[in-house]
């Protein structure tokens, strides 16, 4: 086995690399939906008891103190939903920090260096892929597949940029990105599903192992 690319087919580097890329991916994707569950604050009725006979059947002074315990109750709930927001937030500050806790990394805290390790993996192939060329292709992809690989590569190697950027710019950001992450979620399961449909069909996962 060589370490670079050739007639041969793919080195051992590229090898590596392309599958701690999956390694990584899926351990990303496994912590964030984790940490998504885990971190799902409960609904909580702030109705107190008597709400629903409040109106014409209670006193004013009644009425006040229902809708204090209604506001103490809601405060509550928006509190710990924000103590739940900011755990991520709080785990991209110990990371940069260096200030781990002692307990060691939470959900979100491996969500984030996993995040991190992706984008070094990115550039560590896209450094790469710059300095060895690629193998030929295999004689049984025809042109449309080879069309369809190489663009599904690209966007795929992209992504691995797009998508942990994106996660990180919700942390420092706004909740307003939320849309733009899950956007760029959907094009990689879409570049993700093509490139497998393609290496699968026509039977070359094999040049990569």
């Amino acid at each position: 086995m060589r370490w670079r690319n050739g007639e041969q087919g793919y080195g051992i580097v590229t090898k590596v690399l392309h599958w701690s890329t999956v390694a990584l991916l899926l351990a990303q994707f496994s912590v964030g939906y984790l940490m998504e569950s885990d971190g799902d604050v409960p609904d909580v009725d702030c109705d107190p008891p008597g709400e629903s006979r409040s109106g014409g059947d209670t006193s004013d002074a009644e009425e006040d103190r229902l809708d204090e315990l209604e506001d103490r109750c809601e405060s509550a709930q928006d509190l710990t939903q924000q103590d739940a927001d900011d755990a991520v937030g709080s785990a991209w500050s110990d990371l940069w920090t260096g200030d781990l806790p002692a307990e060691g990394l939470t959900l979100p805290g491996w969500h984030v260096l996993l995040g991190l390790a992706i984008v070094a993996v990115g550039v560590l192939r896209v450094v790469w892929r710059s300095t060895t060329p690629l193998p030929p292709w295999d004689a049984r992809l025809t042109k449309t597949d080879r069309k369809v690989l190489h663009w599904a590569e690209r966007i795929l190697l992209a992504l691995l940029f797009v998508v942990p950027a994106t996660g990180i710019a919700l942390v420092v950001g706004s909740d307003d990105l939320v849309p733009l992450h899950i956007a760029a979620h959907l094009c990689f399961y879409a570049a993700l599903a093509v490139h497998v449909t393609v290496v699968v069909r026509r039977r070359v996962v094999a040049r990569m192992l």
